[in-house]
């Protein structure tokens, strides 16, 4: 009897050890009845996932995570609704962003002027006393379909009577109001013999017939340099508030990750207030980004960049916040071109240019180049080609961003040095008539979208945004599938299917970023960022995949966005 009684006694501990064990490892929440779009290797579709801790534990049919549940699992129905990985930007210079971005009206992806125009009335509207409204780029006038002319400044004093207003359209011109002007000292009139002796911004403000401000200032990155010295300053408080504001935002159009390249006007400090803020309250983006913030020209420039990527290192954050590459921009003189002309590097600038890769090569570091014609990739292939012969490169996956008019030569080589591809979407915006004077019928190929698919390079999708260009992770996967721009002209002959540009807005990404073991698709051991969609990507027609949105933004397994 003793006997028996103990076999029961161990039975039952057994058995609530079981229980017990079961309870420790089932999931923390489950969603089943969605259409869970992994973006695995196989692009599977799915009915459910289950989330344990930060982590995706398993994904299948609605009765196999069903039967992982315990009686404590959080249980989500999806009733049917779209499931795909958090989307992500592989170039966006946000953070630099982040300093303004509780007074910027965005208009990104906005097709109407007369909606701009609404947009920057409330926005003015939200805004304390004295505040200035902004609109720091993202937009172009050639995006908007009733109506493409300049706005005046009748209507901007209009939509802000009372404050400041700058809204820069890409880096190519901006516009003020008239507190503006006023703020700035610039009259706003002036007798036209007195035209040429204005100094400062004032020299780039255009004027009409009778020497009347029009509102609009040209002179491109010079004058847009200038207008940001005079802009309020922004306390590290202030700022850290913007990180949130603007990192709410990017949840509600489907982000969760950006490789931000830093890029000319950031200031270091901006990085450290993110690393504090994700150890004191976590982030809503992760953020991967390089070491920058100047323009490097000279050699003493270049000289003071290799001496810090020596007393550097990559990789020592974590999967919120990391250091990962050198550039995009680490020589200009060598490869700092633009859409329509190449650089022309002279033998120093190459040497300078070689030194500093031969530098990071050495410390273990990715490298941004930002090249963009075919003659300034040739000459970073070239000296890469020359570093891999003494420090080989492949397991640095060095990228290069844009790569706009890349050929099939150039990529032959990227694949053999191991190097990757940021392409971007700017191009959406339209006003690509410079783009065709220069290169005739070949610029519905830039950037050539299946020639690279067709390749075998790793590439990825970006935008690079948050002023060159506009960062609607939507409206770049609907431009890569129809070719169009937002005002509906086709600009692009060389497109990509649902399943490609959704990869190349994920899981390809993720690679560029090193981080193919944390996020980019759904499956289980990966970070759980999903976005639970508005409507089916993969069914939904073509135009409207620029209109989806989240209904809810996982990162991490934590609702940041939306409700379910």
């Amino acid at each position: 009897m003793r006997s028996l009684k103990f076999i029961l006694s161990a039975l039952i501990i057994n058995s609530i050890s079981l229980i017990s064990l079961f309870a420790q490892n089932a999931p923390d929440q489950i969603f089943t009845n969605g259409k869970i779009i992994t973006v695995d290797d196989y692009f599977s579709i799915q009915e459910a996932v289950a989330i344990k801790g930060q982590r995706i534990l398993a994904v299948g049919n609605n009765n196999e995570i069903e039967s992982l549940a315990a009686t404590n699992t959080q249980r989500t129905n999806l009733n049917g609704k779209t499931v795909i990985p958090g989307l992500i930007d592989n170039h966006n210079h946000v953070v630099r962003a982040t300093e303004y971005w509780p007074n910027e009206a965005r208009l990104d992806g906005i097709t109407s002027r007369a909606e701009a125009l609404q947009i920057l009335r409330v926005k003015g509207d939200s805004l304390g006393p004295d505040e200035w409204i902004m609109s720091l780029g993202g937009w172009s006038e050639a995006q908007f379909i009733d109506d493409q002319r300049d706005f005046t400044l009748a209507e901007l004093d209009a939509v802000a009577p009372d404050r400041p207003l700058f809204i820069q359209a890409l880096y190519h011109h901006a516009y003020g109001n008239t507190a503006w002007f006023n703020a700035m000292g610039i009259p706003l009139t002036i007798p036209n013999e007195m035209q040429l002796t204005q100094n400062g911004l004032a020299s780039y403000s255009v004027r009409d017939a009778e020497g009347k401000i029009t509102g609009r200032l040209d002179g491109g990155f010079p004058m847009i340099e200038l207008a940001l010295q005079s802009f309020p300053a922004v306390s590290a408080d202030e700022q850290i508030e913007a990180i949130k504001s603007s990192f709410s935002h990017l949840n509600s159009i489907g982000l969760t990750t950006v490789y931000d390249p830093a890029g000319v006007g950031i200031r270091r400090e901006s990085y450290s207030r993110l690393r504090e803020l994700a150890e004191e309250e976590g982030l809503t983006v992760r953020i991967y980004h390089t070491l920058g913030g100047s323009m490097p020209r000279t050699p003493q420039d270049a000289q003071d960049l290799i001496q810090e990527i020596r007393e550097s290192k990559p990789f020592q954050g974590n999967d919120l916040v990391d250091l990962i590459a050198v550039g995009e921009i680490y020589y200009a003189p060598f490869h700092w071109d633009n859409t329509r002309q190449p650089t022309n590097p002279t033998a120093e600038d190459i040497n300078w240019a070689k030194k500093i890769l031969m530098a990071a090569a050495e410390g273990g570091w990715s490298v941004q180049t930002h090249a963009t014609q075919p003659e300034t990739i040739d000459h970073l292939l070239n000296l890469v080609a020359e570093i891999n012969e003494l420090q080989p490169v492949r397991q640095l996956r060095w990228s290069i961003t844009h790569a706009d008019n890349i050929n099939i030569n150039q990529l032959d080589r990227v694949r053999h040095l191991g190097m990757n591809i940021q392409l971007r979407s700017n191009m959406v915006m339209g006003g690509r008539e410079p783009i065709f004077e220069a290169f005739g019928g070949n610029a519905y190929n830039m950037p050539p979208l299946r020639m690279v698919q067709e390749s075998g390079v790793s590439y990825g999708l970006g935008t690079d945004g948050t002023k060159a260009a506009q960062i609607n992770p939507f409206v770049t996967l609907w431009w890569a599938i129809t070719g169009k721009s937002l005002s509906g002209e086709v600009i692009q002959h060389q497109v990509l299917t649902r399943e490609e540009a959704l990869i190349a807005t994920t899981r390809a990404n993720s690679l560029l970023m090193f981080q193919e073991q944390n996020i980019g698709a759904i499956k289980p051991g990966l970070l759980a960022d999903m976005l639970v969609l508005d409507r089916d990507y993969l069914t939904v027609p073509v135009d409207e995949i620029k209109e989806i949105r989240p209904v809810a933004t996982i990162v991490s397994g934590k609702l940041v966005y939306g409700n379910l």
